[in-house]
């Protein structure tokens, strides 16, 4: 007979960024099934909203091929299990061995947290310090590393779309209809598509779901969108009035910007970019009207060509209209983390910057922290003596999401030692010498750092849902055992920390503030310190949580006035909150940042948006060639979209099929009238090739798709192991078919929104 408790318990989706929050129910024959799931009322943000995919978390949950031992590679490839001390002692020593010989930062790291769980990525950096590592990347350098760096040098410091309070809201390479990516995000484009007083811009070359909600779509040739936003700059700079007062008073910079903008040819530009003249005028002018405008992205974009080019111009189109710093626009907000700190970066006079930081063998810059993630391999491959030696990857798969994956394979295999911290064996974790096994992120206090919500932002700590699988240890554990092993603290320096603590949180609180200051490491390595001093005072299976009680404190010396706002006004904030988000169990509102602090937030002279940034106008001067950055060829005819959203697609944390619906949900997507001309039906299996590597793959039609278009789904291909042990890997595997250096030339970030490519049937 099924167990089940029939109470609902509050937590969160962790399918994509939005992280909705949900209630489940659980049952099962031992208790551990979540049978069901229902959208929260009382979350701040999704306020009962859910899509289909939170529906199918306990496919996640329950996955069947869950790691239960660390396990250490043979010479021969295999793997055999080992008790965690032996792991955790073999591990320490071999990382002793790499920093004593070639110093902590031949040692890199990589990821720190999924789209539900950043605890762990607090935990690892007390890892990161403790071991003296310096370069480090993870999955945001795939997509997000071009628009921090824009933003950065712009506006300096955090902000985000207030897009519930636009008049006027553009989407580029964005369909939330499919992926969410906002609030509530079907019930979003119903609501502004209903309103005679707003209006949706939709950029993208397929008519998404989200077109269908909007009043403009602008269907752009695949890679031509910086033609496009520039046409549509160039009509506005040309023929409508723009608010000098406002640019003169709020930005520094815009003279040279409008002269480039003056010299676009809007007509040869529209030509090219495929959008007529006339809906590009209608798009300019519609914005150029508007009271409030704003313009979101996503990886459509961010992993197309230009796409740090247009991160630029999505923000010009904003700046340059005057939609910064009052409701319906972009404002500054006070995250509890900035996960990617849109940092101050200093330029000289020439509008240069200075300070920039590369990694050691390829010269890659470093955005916000991270070095390209596609510069992966190269730091590796070489016999530069600076190349890396060693390499921690926690919560995260880059043989599978990196571009070349055979090539990622290689450089793990590589390196003298890898480590990967997982829930199970990922494609990863099986090119790599130990693997340690994590608890899922239900089994552990956890949260995640992506609400950048505007005005009021929050935050939601999370209860464990269930006690961890036998095996398994919290990343906090893990950190901490490794930390310990190393010998990285001496016995006795938490003493005066572990003996307050019992004492009450004011006496903790003063004693951890003293031993900051006394003690480098202490700050360094905060997290661990945490959870070995504090977490054992807090109730039974909240030590993991320690950590946050760090981050409230962090919070409200940062930023004491926003956490007031908020209604935290104690002598001691930082802890009020904390207990405030401990008795939260949908999250709690954490800070609020007024619209007119937007401008008193930009760390530039003058308080002024930065919008002369030199790099991005010669870039832009280059688009007069009309000359795609990246095309197609005789031999490679089609755009191939390497990874698309669809219903049924999320992050590789569920690797088992069975969660995923449809009549042919792993095809490859073609326009009908393509498939015509190349006499092929739908149904069929073709091979997909590129210049790295073939897929076969079955076919589908997509009318909504642009002619010379392909796509094939986000987070497939991944290996399981079935119940009668047959390894089935359904799908394809995309980054089989992509490039590392097919990359921007900028950051970084790869081009997998477009990847020159060719289909042939299979007989």
């Amino acid at each position: 007979m099924a167990k089940s408790d029939q109470q609902f318990h509050s937590t969160a989706c962790n399918l994509c960024f939005v992280n909705c929050g949900i209630n489940v129910q659980l049952g099962g024959e031992n208790g551990r099934d979540i049978v069901k799931v229902m959208g929260d009322k009382a979350h701040p943000a999704s306020e009962g909203y859910i899509c289909n995919k939170a529906t199918r978390i306990n496919y996640y949950q329950n996955n069947p091929n869950r790691l239960t031992s660390p396990m250490r590679r043979r010479a021969d490839g295999s793997y055999e299990e080992i008790s965690w001390d032996t792991a955790i002692t073999e591990i320490a020593e071999k990382l002793s061995h790499i920093k004593a010989t070639h110093g902590g930062e031949r040692i890199t790291f990589y990821g720190g947290g999924g789209q539900g769980n950043h605890l762990c990525g607090a935990y690892g950096r007390s890892l990161i310090n403790g071991l003296g590592i310096k370069y480090r990347s993870g999955p945001l350098a795939q997509e997000k590393t071009g628009i921090a760096w824009v933003l950065g040098r712009v506006i300096g410091t955090s902000a985000f779309y207030d897009i519930e309070r636009a008049d006027v809201v553009m989407f580029v390479g964005k369909n939330p209809f499919m992926s969410n990516g906002i609030d509530r995000g079907r019930t979003f484009l119903r609501e502004i598509s209903k309103d005679p007083a707003r209006k949706l811009i939709v950029m993208d070359p397929r008519r998404t779901e989200t077109a269908d909600f909007s009043d403009i779509h602008l269907a752009v040739k695949p890679g031509r969108d910086a033609w496009c936003l520039s046409a549509i700059l160039g009509h506005i700079v040309q023929e409508q009035e723009l608010p000098m007062d406002w640019l003169e008073s709020h930005t520094h910079g815009y003279e040279d910007l409008i002269k480039l903008l003056k010299e676009v040819p809007v007509a040869d530009y529209a030509e090219f970019c495929g959008v007529d003249l006339e809906l590009i005028k209608e798009t300019a002018n519609v914005i150029s009207a508007a009271e409030s405008v704003v313009l979101e992205e996503d990886i459509g974009i961010q992993m197309a060509p230009h796409s740090t080019l247009v991160s630029y111009l999505n923000f010009m189109t904003m700046f340059l209209n005057g939609n910064y710093g009052k409701p319906g626009t972009m404002l500054a907000n006070t995250p509890m983390v900035e996960l990617l700190p849109f940092e101050y970066r200093p330029t000289n006079e020439q509008g240069e910057e200075i300070n920039m930081e590369y990694s050691p063998v390829t010269r890659s810059p470093i955005v916000t922290g991270l070095y390209p993630c596609t510069a992966f391999p190269e730091e590796i491959l070489t016999d530069h003596e600076d190349r890396f030696r060693a390499a921690i990857i926690m919560s995260s798969n880059p043989v599978h999401s990196l571009p070349e994956a055979d090539l990622m394979a290689e450089a793990i295999r590589a390196l003298e030692l890898s480590v990967v911290i997982d829930v199970a064996m990922t494609e990863t974790a099986y090119q790599s010498d130990y693997v340690l096994p994590a608890c899922t992120q239900y089994e552990r206090y956890e949260a995640t750092f992506f609400p950048m919500r505007v005005p009021d932002n929050f935050f939601h700590v999370r209860k464990p849902l269930f006690d961890p699988a036998p095996g398994t240890l919290p990343e906090a554990e893990i950190v901490a055992r490794l930390i310990e092993a190393m010998d990285i603290f001496d016995a006795d320096e938490l003493a005066p920390l572990k003996e307050a603590a019992p004492q009450g949180i004011d006496v903790y609180r003063n004693a951890f503030f003293e031993q900051a200051l006394l003690n480098p490491k202490v700050k360094d390595m905060v997290a661990y310190v945490l959870y070995r001093t504090l977490g054992p005072e807090l109730p039974e299976g909240q030590d993991v949580s320690a950590v946050v009680w760090g981050l409230t404190q962090a919070l409200t010396m940062r930023n004491p006035k926003e956490v007031a706002a908020a209604g935290y006004t104690s002598d001691d904030m930082g802890t009020e909150l904390y207990n405030a988000l401990m008795d939260s169990p949908s999250g709690a509102i954490i800070t609020r940042t007024e619209a007119e602090e937007s401008f008193s937030r930009i760390p530039y002279p003058d308080n002024k948006l930065q919008l002369n940034m030199k790099e991005m106008l010669e870039e832009l001067q280059t688009l007069q060639h009309l000359q795609p950055l990246v095309d197609t060829s005789e031999e490679y005819p089609f755009a191939l979209v390497a990874g698309a959203r669809r219903a049924y697609t999320a992050n590789t944390i569920i690797r088992d099929p069975n969660w995923i619906k449809g009549k042919i949900p792993f095809a490859l997507t073609i326009h009908p009238g393509d498939a015509e001309k190349l006499g092929l039906e739908e149904g069929i299996k073709v091979m997909l090739k590129t210049e790295h590597g073939q897929e076969a793959v079955d076919l589908a039609f997509d009318d909504r798709m642009k002619p010379g278009t392909l796509s094939i789904p986000n987070g497939q291909g991944l290996t399981f192991k079935t119940d009668d042990g047959e390894t089935v890997r359904p799908g394809v595997f995309a980054n089989k078919l992509t490039g590392h250096k097919h990359r921007d030339r900028f950051v970084g970030t790869p081009l997998h929104k477009f990847v020159p490519a060719n289909i042939t049937a299979i007989a």
